[in-house]
């Protein structure tokens, strides 16, 4: 691994822009010095410096496969070798027409579904809502151009996308959005506002979702939007029963039902999709990271195909939408090769038993500590929210405390995200193919960060203390 040329620094500092990220501080004179990643293989990456990191978020929820896949590398290679680009507008190519092909043999919606590709998950989520509303339009209904979506959920940045984001803060700045997006609570077990304290789900929040269809009026609604297992607040898993009632809300009102599987698809929950999980089958799904596991953008929306008929007759039908990089050969070419290792190597499964696993660990290990209120999650998709008083559920409100436990994590050798878009958690996806021995230090680097934590926050004694009461004791 050859050294990164120090100018790099100043070059990050002066020119480049991380995205949702503060280049102010990079120009302190007390910056220290920004870690740069060089290198990956299996579910660890290294520095600049040749600090070795276990990757507990799979680059941004990503890397499902893992890191260092030549299978995938020479697929690519193979394939810009052949043909470089080829213009989604006029032409196929030929693995453009096999992914498409593939994805409908694992799709949840059937053997016929069609696949619309584009770059990424905000442009998925983009063309799904369009599609919607041109699918409502031609059905006759002029008026439904409405969607719902919860509450703090995160579904991109694009001006569509950004609109059915729950996340004020995101939003915020950006107006006036696509006009029509509305919310609704979110189904937070561990925090939801009608059922939290009871000893089970009453559903009254997917009750509010009919209640704001009715409110709106059926005929207003174009399409609901949701993710399986909701990322924004920490792996929010539903009730059981929640996403058969949005399900049946869909078809009572004519709404069209689309799946966010951005982060859930591909294996990340232990399914190939997250509402195989959930036994249902919506009628759009958008889906991107591990559809290649990061190794090419590409995302892409999969289409039931009584939605998808209704674009197929003659010119003044088609779906007026493209986008110039959508279905890229090379992307195509290498999400092949990554759903062939996914598949072979069980990557799905090995991520229900290895979740299963992990959260067995974390509960051992911190489950019981005064700061963790909650483990939770689906497959390798886990959160454990953090909270000043275990007994209420009280909100941890402490100053700045993202950036420390990011950087206490990141001193341990440990990437994974802390966020507060809702309550603090601690946020832990790691490559599908992670192996045992990670898996144990990430558990045992997570429980030094918990116990650190208690102690900075005094709610546990710190080994000076015990000694002394030791002492007290003894005396």
């Amino acid at each position: 691994m050859l050294p990164v040329d120090p100018t790099m620094q100043q070059a990050f500092a002066e020119n480049a822009w991380l995205h949702f990220f503060q280049m102010g501080h990079t120009a302190s004179t007390s910056a220290r010095p920004t870690t740069i990643l060089v290198r990956g293989e299996g579910s660890r990456v290294w520095d600049q410096n040749g600090n070795a990191y276990i990757d507990a978020l799979s680059g941004l929820f990503c890397v499902n496969a893992g890191y260092g896949r030549r299978e995938i590398v020479d697929a690519l290679a193979a394939q810009l070798m052949d043909i470089a680009f080829v213009s989604p507008f006029s032409f196929p190519s030929l693995p453009q027409i096999q992914l498409a092909a593939e994805l409908a043999r694992i799709s949840p919606i059937g053997p016929k579904t069609r696949s619309f590709f584009v770059t990424g998950g905000s442009e998925a989520v983009e063309t799904a809502l369009k599609l919607a509303k041109a699918y409502q339009r031609k059905r006759g209904f002029h008026d439904r151009f409405k969607t719902i979506s919860r509450r703090v959920a995160y579904h991109g940045t694009t001006m569509g996308a950004l609109s059915v984001n729950g996340l004020s803060g995101i939003r915020n700045g950006f107006g006036p959005l696509v006009p029509g997006a509305r919310h609704v609570p979110l189904p937070h077990r561990y925090r939801c506002d009608y059922c939290a304290l009871h000893s089970q789900c009453a559903g009254t929040c997917a009750d509010e979702v009919e209640r704001l269809v009715e409110f709106e009026g059926p005929e207003t609604i174009a399409a609901i939007i949701m993710e399986p297992v909701q990322n924004s607040g920490g792996a929010i898993v539903p009730p059981p029963e929640y996403m058969r009632r949005i399900r049946q809300i869909c078809d009572r009102h004519g709404i069209l039902m689309i799946a966010d599987e951005v982060i859930c698809g591909f294996g990340r929950v232990g399914h190939w999709f997250g509402v195989n999980a959930f036994d249902v089958v919506p009628d759009i799904i958008t889906c991107a990271k591990g559809i290649t596991s990061g190794y090419a953008p590409l995302g892409a929306v999969l289409v039931r195909p009584e939605v998808a008929d209704e674009f197929l007759g003659g010119e003044a039908d088609k779906f007026m939408h493209g986008i110039t990089f959508g279905g890229h050969p090379a992307s195509c070419a290498a999400a092949l090769a990554n759903l062939a290792i996914l598949e072979r190597e069980q990557l799905p499964a090995r991520a229900a038993t290895m979740g299963d696993y992990l959260m067995r660990e974390l509960r051992a290990a911190v489950g019981e500590h005064p700061n963790v209120g909650d483990i939770r999650g689906m497959g390798l998709f886990i959160a454990l929210e953090l909270v000043r008083d275990r007994a209420g559920h009280q909100p941890l409100d402490e100053p700045n405390l993202m950036a420390w436990l990011s950087d206490q994590f990141k001193r341990r050798g440990l990437i994974c995200r802390a966020d507060d878009r809702l309550d603090p958690v601690i946020q832990l996806a790691p490559p599908l193919n992670i192996p045992h021995e990670d898996a144990d230090k990430l558990v045992a680097i997570v429980a030094d960060v918990i116990h650190a934590l208690g102690r900075k926050l005094g709610t546990q004694p710190t080994m000076a203390a015990v000694k002394l009461a030791q002492a007290v004791g003894a005396g």
